[in-house]
């Protein structure tokens, strides 16, 4: 009786149990994939380690602990490098952004100076010699000077209308920073605080995961900058070459060069910011150190 009693709950909770086993056994959403861990990983230069690590951790026999504990500090110390060149590059980035966004502001406010000066001259002198023309016209004498003034008023308040067209477009200056971070993307000579590290540029020309179209991320953030406009095209000699220019160059970018510029370099800054994201996980998928382990040797 009592067999059969149990044989019959085991039955009533089998199919509870199932889908509990079930969710336990599936990945939790937000976690990293391996395969994503394992080029990250590869990506820093601590496959082996990390391949190492998770065997001694998966282990029935209990490991050595100090070698644990060498393997973790190692694969932290190495991903704390690769964090810290993110930081150094994104440093970069952000003070070359900066310096265009300063000029760029500057060279806007003296063209918006310019096109508001014009236009209200072009105001006053169009409203003050119709004005005039309008007054003269009371005199049946003077008809003739009264629309010679009025010519007078429409000429002049074109050409100030014109100068105010002309004046939309800015002045131009030289980019005196010595920085270009965009000079690598499209193989111009780069400075050499503009070079990226070897991790960072391999990271650039990988394809990211879950991407159909399998273009790079260097070759996403180009793609995406044509669509944009932010040039042309790939041809683009001339616009790239302001976009890439060096102080030594003597290159005069305007208005449009500088925002598109720090436009683009943003872009860079965002793509890169996802390897510490990657880093993080990659750290926090480490196997714990705890006391199953075993003890130091003697």
């Amino acid at each position: 009786m009592i067999n059969m009693s149990f044989a019959r709950a085991l039955l009533l909770f089998a199919p509870l149990a199932i889908p509990l086993a079930t969710k336990a056994q599936s990945p939790q959403p937000g976690q990293p994939k391996a395969a994503t861990l394992e080029s990250t990983a590869q990506l820093v230069g601590v496959l082996s380690e990390l391949t190492e690590l998770q065997k001694l951790s998966a282990g029935t026999v209990p490991a050595d602990r100090w070698q644990i504990l060498w393997l973790h500090q190692h694969i932290s110390e190495r991903v704390m490098a690769t964090s810290l060149q993110v930081d150094a590059i994104t440093a970069q980035i952000d003070n070359e952004i900066s310096r265009a966004n300063e000029l760029h502001s500057y060279l806007a406010d003296r063209r918006d100076r310019a096109v508001n000066r014009a236009n209200l001259l072009s105001i006053m002198v169009g409203g003050g010699l119709g004005a005039t023309s309008s007054g003269l016209q009371l005199s049946p004498n003077l008809t003739k000077p009264a629309a010679g003034v009025g010519i007078g008023a429409g000429t002049l308040s074109a050409s100030l209308a014109l100068l105010g067209i002309r004046a939309q477009k800015g002045k131009s200056s030289q980019f005196d920073f010595q920085s270009n971070m965009l000079a690598e993307f499209f193989d111009r000579p780069a400075l050499p605080d503009s070079q990226y590290p070897e991790t960072i540029w391999t990271f650039l020309n990988q394809s990211p995961p879950n991407n159909s179209t399998g273009l790079t991320r260097k070759q996403q953030l180009m793609q995406t900058w044509v669509e944009v406009k932010r040039i042309d095209s790939l041809a683009s000699k001339e616009k790239i070459d302001r976009l890439t220019s060096q102080p030594s160059e003597l290159l005069k970018l305007t208005i449009d060069d500088f925002e598109d510029r720090a436009a683009m370099l943003q872009d860079v800054r965002a793509r890169i910011s996802f390897l510490k994201r990657d880093l993080g996980a990659l750290i926090a998928s480490l196997p714990p150190v705890d006391g199953s382990a075993g003890a130091a040797p003697r």
